[in-house]
């Protein structure tokens, strides 16, 4: 073998191991650096790297406001079904969401001896209440007088027009209120509505504590919202058709 031929085979071979060191080195290097412990990163990195674990899973749903509590929610004003006879005739207004935005209610005669109104508290099933609990206080007010007051904390997933059967643990989502409790003398026409103060309270809240009072509880957001205006008219016989 020509010394050429030597000097290049020993240049081969010391480039083989200087590569093969580097190529080592670098391997040890990037294995040595392990994956950092998900349980020592704080919120905003283990979001950032998509970590895996409970706290996150949690966040898979948006998170609710006070704006997405009074869109789920309506605060239904009407005549009770078991007071509707032949001799009324009722009418709604249906606005956004399919909520009910108006009733009228025209009663010819003869008139009834009693008549109340009645609230529901109607979720639409948006919102899952026992961990956003809302305490509602209500007003009904009939032409600008304060006829009765209502209140309720909302602790469940109930959507819908279902009203559940009450029971110990749950509080009421039904209220009603006399009008009259003898027959009307002569037609007249009354308007009545409901005006309700939403308070949303921190996830998993006690909702007893939040029916009570508890003064060391603090609502998250605050809202005032209107129910639909109910109007109720005696007809003179003269209007009947």
């Amino acid at each position: 073998m020509s010394l050429l031929s030597k000097k290049y085979s020993l240049l081969c071979v010391v480039l083989f191991i200087l590569f093969s060191g580097v190529n080592i080195s670098c391997n040890a290097y990037f294995e040595s650096k392990k994956k950092p412990e998900s349980d020592n990163l704080s919120q905003e990195v283990r979001e950032l790297l998509n970590v895996s674990t409970s706290s996150v899973e949690g966040n898979l749903h948006f998170k609710k406001n006070i704006g997405d509590i009074e869109s789920d929610l309506q605060v239904l004003l009407q005549i009770p079904k078991n007071q509707i006879t032949r001799y009324c005739q009722v009418l709604k207004e249906t606005g956004a969401h399919g909520k009910i935005s108006r009733m009228e209610v025209k009663i010819s005669p003869p008139y009834p001896d009693k008549m109340s109104v009645e609230v529901h508290i109607l979720p639409r099933g948006g919102i899952n209440y026992a961990e956003y609990p809302v305490k509602i206080e209500g007003k009904v007010i009939q032409d600008e007088k304060l006829i009765g007051t209502f209140k309720t904390v909302l602790t469940g997933a109930v959507g819908g027009d279902i009203i559940p059967v009450p029971t110990e643990a749950m509080f009421p989502m039904r209220f009603e209120f006399h009008l009259w409790d003898s027959v009307p003398s002569e037609s007249f026409s009354t308007l009545i509505y409901t005006q309700s103060k939403l308070s949303l309270y921190p996830p998993f809240t006690d909702p007893k504590k939040i029916m009570e009072g508890d003064k060391s509880l603090t609502p998250l957001e605050e809202t005032e919202m209107l129910g639909n205006p109910l109007r109720i008219t005696l007809l003179k016989g003269e209007e009947v058709k």
